[in-house]
């Protein structure tokens, strides 16, 4: 019988143990990391861009991907960006979309924000050099 309680009272001891984590990482909650974005592609996630800040040359396509099913915009911060942003498969701001991507070529130097009015704080930007 001391046998059985003995090992009941480890069972209970190694379950709690576990459950209390024991990762060493003081509590915090880790996801998985963020997707892996194509070369200059911004990666639209739940509330964010990732990455949040990307460097092309003058010329280069910059591409939005979502395909979280989470409905995103990205609205540039100025008439600057708006500018620079010609040619893709449009120009300027792209409206609410769910999936897909779409396409930009950035065909000005400088340093553009934008963000989607839809999540705040989801911002991020594009230096073309």
């Amino acid at each position: 019988m001391r046998k059985i309680s003995g090992l009941c009272g480890a069972l209970i001891f190694a379950i709690v143990m576990a459950s209390c984590g024991g990762g060493g990482n003081g509590g915090v909650v880790t996801g998985p990391p963020p997707p892996q974005c194509p070369t200059n592609t911004f990666c639209l996630l739940s509330s964010s861009f990732s990455p949040r800040s990307l460097t092309v040359a003058v010329g280069a396509v910059v591409s939005w991907e979502n395909d979280l099913g989470v409905t995103h915009n990205v609205i540039w911060d100025d008439v600057a960006g708006k500018t620079a942003a010609t040619a893709g498969d449009g120009s300027g701001d792209i409206g609410n979309f769910s999936s897909g991507i779409h396409t930009r070529v950035m065909a000005t130097a400088g340093t553009y924000g934008f963000h989607c009015t839809i999540h705040p704080g989801m911002n991020a930007t594009v230096t073309v050099q």
